[in-house]
């Protein structure tokens, strides 16, 4: 008797009268607990979030996580590890800074600073340089794994021209949401290529550098400038936390709340989706597999949109590359 209420909950049946009935559970009014039910969640994470944020728990990931993350995938694939140079940490700082403060999201500014403004600019000078970005992951490995599987941005990770990194990683609010951002910048020194001795000549114009594919690899290739270069940005060291403020350099470092991205309040979301997607996939595999019963009218309608709402739950706020 107790296992057929419990059937009754999710598996359509017939009553006594002999009308087909639907699984209790997927009733009006089970559907209307359910929003209550999300409702109440997602309020109650909000108040949590902004009363008392540490009940959430916290998850710290840093620019010395995505450099050994990065070195690793290097040696998987038969590569030297790069190793960490503080100028292009800085540089990388610098450009999360300028990213938060002109509020864009590119490789290039608005104002028209490239990333290899801000690597000269912090007296990095390079045979070779490249640029990855990403925002709003939840942890190293999955901003990591985003970039492995991108061909532009694995491709700079698996370059073997590059010799160098620095990482910068700080949370603010970019575009009008609040995230992590993480700048990755590789580079190879002029005084890493030696240079042959050459005959006197003419001097020649030096090409301004372009990217081999603006915005995703981003590799590029200079001749040595001996000109001076501008006065060098503090440098960060991967272990640095320095708070984003006015002429300061975003932090090495960032904490994220369990409630962003990969969160309880997506966790929630997905649950109860989920729940009722599952409910409305039992009734149509026991519909179709029992002659007595048939399929009411909109429930492979619902089914779709369900499904697509669970993907656009997933994939809306997965954390972006460029």
């Amino acid at each position: 008797m107790i296992h057929r209420k419990i059937a009754r909950q999710i598996i359509p049946h017939h009553h006594e009268d002999g009308k087909q009935h639907h699984a209790h559970a997927l009733t009006v009014p089970a559907l209307f607990t359910y929003f209550q039910i999300f409702v109440f969640l997602i309020a109650g994470l909000y108040f949590v979030k902004l009363r008392a944020p540490q009940v959430l728990g916290v998850a710290t990931f840093s620019a010395q996580q995505i450099i050994d993350l990065t070195n690793a995938k290097r040696v998987q694939n038969g590569l030297g590890p790069l190793t960490y140079n503080g100028q292009l940490a800085a540089a990388a700082a610098a450009k999360a800074q300028d990213m938060f403060s002109v509020n864009y999201w590119a490789h290039n500014s608005p104002l028209g600073r490239t990333p290899w403004s801000f690597i000269t600019g912090a007296g990095y000078r390079y045979i070779y340089a490249g640029e990855n970005l990403a925002r709003d992951f939840n942890d190293a490995g999955s901003v990591v794994d985003a970039w492995m599987n991108s061909p532009s941005h694995r491709e700079n990770i698996l370059d073997a021209n590059f010799k160098e990194i620095g990482v910068a990683v700080a949370s603010g609010k970019l575009t009008g949401v609040d995230g992590i951002l993480v700048v990755q910048m590789f580079g190879t020194p002029v005084a890493a290529v030696p240079v042959a001795p050459t005959l006197a000549q003419a001097p020649s114009p030096i090409p301004s550098p372009t990217p081999q594919t603006a915005g995703k690899q981003v590799a590029l290739q200079t001749t040595p400038i001996p000109s001076p270069s501008p006065a060098p940005l503090a440098v960060i060291n991967p272990g640095d936390n320095v708070n984003l403020e006015q002429g300061a350099a975003p932090a090495a470092s960032a904490t994220v709340l369990a409630s962003r991205q990969f969160s309880i309040s997506k966790i929630v979301t997905l649950a109860i989706v989920g729940f009722i997607f599952f409910l409305f996939a039992i009734e149509v595999l026991f519909v179709v597999r029992r002659d007595n019963l048939h399929l009411r009218p909109g429930v492979l309608a619902h089914l779709g949109m369900l499904g697509f709402v669970l993907l656009v739950i997933w994939y809306a706020v997965q954390g972006a590359i460029i």
